[in-house]
């Protein structure tokens, strides 16, 4: 056997976390995911490539959409257990996020830095951008594989009431010089908007904003739940499916005139992918995996690409399959089982069992998430000129 793989008793070829070198490691994750879900096995060889974990749960900002806005206490992973932490979730961690329903500048990166560097991982970044200073993200860059910016709005009023409390002309600042410097190393740059009902008048207006910020991909993510202004904001329950239909597609449209990319991770059936500008990338370990993983998924659509590839934990270690993280998809505690113990505990065993045989627990049943393989599927067929 090469010095990146080894055999359980059961013949599956599993990946070591160590030894070997990582684009190595990597790949023969890959081909061991491939197998499992191949295989419809419950106990899986592969490991998560994408993590999502942040050593504190701390935001600057109290957006009104958010569970932040009810000041949840801060929850941090004690300092001594963090690097232990990491050096058992990285090894075959190929993009990591430093999120937990937070701001992920809060995170020390002098201190996280030599883990970066010692485990080769890239970062994807999703910020409110008050914190992102030139300096910040000159700092970020040599790891950096995708910068979000959370702006909702291209009006500083409506901006300001979901971001309290935010300042608009400093995350404009920001958000132009990043948008900037990341098209000139190659760096993909997305913009978020979250759908709430003070944004739906003015969408083809933001799609030219974010145009004229040099800005060529935007993502309009579905209101969720989470914060006590869910009914006031969410524009479903306000304008009704139909007007948000309407307000999407001229928002397509003029995101076509424009040449901005524009995916709407919404429910169905207005959910869909449409890639009017080329995302601009620099080629690393973190894009080419992240479009192998794009590949199986839509070879296995219905398997949520979560569930495959993603790795979630929060600060007090409680992990979850996927970003959204509902309480009823809970693995169990990474700090009391360890990552083993989770990643092919008795739950997880049965989430993947649930999802091969296509029978979704309730919070993935709608889920963006889950559909978009099929999304990915419909507008590389419009792409090529075929019918739907």
């Amino acid at each position: 056997m090469s010095d990146v793989s080894q055999q359980t008793e059961t013949g599956q070829t599993t990946p070591k976390p160590s030894g070997g070198r990582k684009y190595e490691r990597e790949v023969a994750n890959f081909v061991a995911l491939t197998g499992d879900l191949a295989a419809g096995r419950l106990e899986w060889s592969s490991r998560p490539y994408y993590l999502e974990y942040s050593t504190n749960s701390a935001c600057n900002l109290r957006c009104i959409m958010c569970s932040q806005v009810e000041n949840p206490p801060v929850v941090s992973t004690p300092l001594d257990l963090q690097e232990d932490l990491l050096d058992a979730l990285l090894p075959l961690t190929t993009i990591w996020t430093p999120s937990a329903t937070s701001e992920p500048l809060l995170n020390n990166f002098k201190r996280l830095r030599p883990m970066l560097e010692k485990h080769q991982v890239a970062l994807d970044i999703i910020t409110n951008a008050m914190l992102l200073t030139p300096a910040v993200l000159e700092g970020m860059l040599p790891f950096l594989h995708r910068l979000t910016l959370s702006v909702d709005s291209h009006k500083p009023e409506v901006f300001e009431k979901l971001r309290a409390p935010a300042d608009f002309a400093t995350v404009i600042e920001h958000s132009r010089h990043a948008t900037r410097v990341c098209r000139e190393h190659g760096i993909p740059v997305v913009y978020h908007m979250v759908l709430a009902h003070e944004c739906l008048p003015d969408l083809e207006d933001y799609v030219d904003f974010v145009a004229d910020l040099g800005g060529s991909r935007i993502t309009v993510l579905e209101l969720l739940p989470n914060s006590p202004q869910f009914q006031e904001l969410d524009p479903f329950q306000r304008d009704g499916e139909q007007h948000v239909a309407a307000r999407l597609e001229s928002m397509r449209a003029r995101a076509e005139e424009r040449g901005v990319g524009i995916f709407f991770e919404v429910r169905e059936p207005l959910g869909g992918e449409y890639n009017y500008a080329p995302v601009a990338s620099r080629i690393n370990s973190g894009t080419v995996l992240e479009m192998m993983h794009g590949e199986l998924g839509i070879q296995h659509e219905g398997f949520c690409p979560m569930v495959a590839g993603y790795f979630k934990v929060e600060p007090d270690g409680r992990a979850y399959p996927c970003c959204r993280a509902p309480v009823e998809l809970e693995l169990g505690n990474v700090l009391e089982e360890g990552f083993e113990g989770v990643w092919n505990g008795e739950k997880m065993q049965k989430l993947r069992k649930r999802m091969f045989e296509r029978d979704y627990p309730q919070p993935c049943v709608g889920c963006a998430v889950l559909e978009g393989p099929r999304w990915r599927a419909e507008a590389r067929r419009r792409e090529a000129g075929e019918t739907e």
